[in-house]
């Protein structure tokens, strides 16, 4: 009886304090947060494990939707072990806007928050209207309710929306003072309201037009409180890849990195791409704002990220970011887990994606190139999945890809009638490791 007390008594005072209403702000001071996206959590009356969800995973885009559940659990208890100040999640929270999902994955969070870590969360472009949303229990796909905006509030009651310190009335958006020197901005960027039984869900993201007055208010009275805004969205800020444009960065992505600008903005998180990727906007004064995209936590190395931001009260802040796996295995063995996989998950995560992100093209390539041949594309293009959305592939991992035997098949593909141009965009584009970022404060 003690215990739950106990434990209740921690989610009181978790809510309470970062509860919006009239409540004394604490003075500006470092703060750590966990930051995840694009979870594409499926709950476990969605899927019985059996042939049709076990081909959905296998003909999907390497998504381990399979082990999803363990793998959240697994990410959970780390940040509950880590204590960050707060728990960010940039949207896609479920894999197709199931209720069910939803429903599980928010009692998942509660317990994150009953154990003393705020959770601050946005949906993202699967998980509301979601008309996709489905089962998948025997031999058969079948339609299941999805959420409304206003029942995804409800169910994520918990995480952000009874915390907030500003509502916005046009969107989900919201703003949680994280303490007198940082101030987080959640913005919803879905247009939720085009989707249609036709039309099922809506790939890219825009701020809604009653939003933007809003979000000018509260960075207004961000800065002359001597705070810095940390915003988060599901769509990109910043270009991350010439090839993943449209669709991917927000439509207005100009307009919202200026504002941010403006009033001492210099970071913002998003999701949407799912491999792990860092990149900036830079505005025609000089302005600069960093994007970190964050990798789905559903696809090997299921990434999540570490950022300390240091405010000095005044308006200014040092950022450092690092982006981590999460160790299902360690987990496992935590939990008595016994399924052999987690023996050495990450070698099993990191084999299935590479197989599993190349299936679709993988008819298509054997009638272009031969059986041989196309296996050896499947091979460069698997390597390239792996290093490329861990944030892996840096300069030196693409010329060592280019130095393989496999390599020829790739430049002779495209005379022989395949697009080359996904695995040649993501090698030409190779930088550095896309898993750190420090800023110092902006002048």
């Amino acid at each position: 009886m003690k215990k739950r007390f106990a434990a209740a008594l921690a989610a009181l005072l978790a809510l309470g304090a970062l509860a919006g209403c009239g409540r004394k702000v604490p003075p500006a001071a470092p703060v750590t947060l966990a930051v995840a996206s694009d979870l594409h959590y499926v709950g476990e009356a969605i899927e019985d494990g059996g042939e049709l969800f076990t081909r959905v995973v296998k003909e999907g885009d390497g998504r381990q939707l399979d082990y999803i559940r363990p793998i959240t659990d697994a990410f959970l208890a780390q940040v509950v072990q880590d204590k960050p100040d707060a728990l960010i999640l940039t949207g896609d929270l479920s894999f197709n806007g199931e209720k069910a999902s939803h429903e599980e994955l928010a009692a998942k969070l509660d317990q994150v928050v009953q154990a003393g870590v705020p959770v601050f969360v946005l949906p993202g472009n699967h998980d509301v209207n979601n008309y996709a949303a489905s089962t998948y229990l025997g031999g058969e796909r079948a339609s299941t309710d999805f959420v409304t905006p206003e029942e995804f509030e409800e169910i994520y009651k918990n995480c952000g929306f009874a915390a907030a310190d500003s509502r916005d009335s046009a969107s989900m958006s919201y703003m949680v003072k994280l303490n007198g020197g940082v101030w987080l901005f959640m913005l919803d960027t879905q247009p939720y309201y085009l989707n249609e039984p036709g039309f099922p869900y809506t790939v890219g993201g825009v701020v809604q037009d009653g939003t933007w007055t809003w979000l000018e208010k509260q960075l207004k009275k961000c800065a002359a409180a001597g705070a810095v805004p940390l915003a988060a969205m599901h769509q990109n800020l910043a270009v991350h890849s010439q090839r993943f444009t449209t669709g991917y960065r927000l439509y207005d992505a100009d307009r919202l990195a200026q504002l941010l600008a403006d009033y001492g903005g210099q970071l913002a998180f998003s999701g949407h791409l799912h491999p792990q990727h860092i990149a900036s906007w830079q505005g025609e004064g000089g302005e600069q704002v960093w994007d970190v995209a964050s990798g789905s936590l559903a696809v090997w190395p299921y990434l999540s990220g570490r950022v300390t931001i240091d405010p000095d009260g005044a308006g200014h802040a040092s950022w450092d970011y690092e982006a981590a796996p999460t160790d299902v295995t360690a987990w496992a063995a935590a939990t008595g887990q016994t399924d052999p996989v987690f023996a050495d998950f990450s070698a099993f995560g990191r084999a299935q994606f590479a197989i599993n992100s190349t299936s679709r093209s993988a008819d298509r390539l054997a009638e272009a190139l031969g059986e041989e041949d196309a296996a050896a594309y499947r091979r460069v293009m698997g390597e390239v999945n792996v290093l490329y959305f861990a944030g892996a592939l840096t300069r030196q991992a693409a010329e060592t890809l280019k130095a393989s035997p496999d390599w020829a098949v790739v430049e002779q593909a495209g005379s022989r009638g395949v697009d080359t141009s996904y695995i040649l965009s993501v090698v030409n584009e190779a930088e550095g490791s896309q898993c750190s970022l420090h800023i110092d404060p902006a002048a």
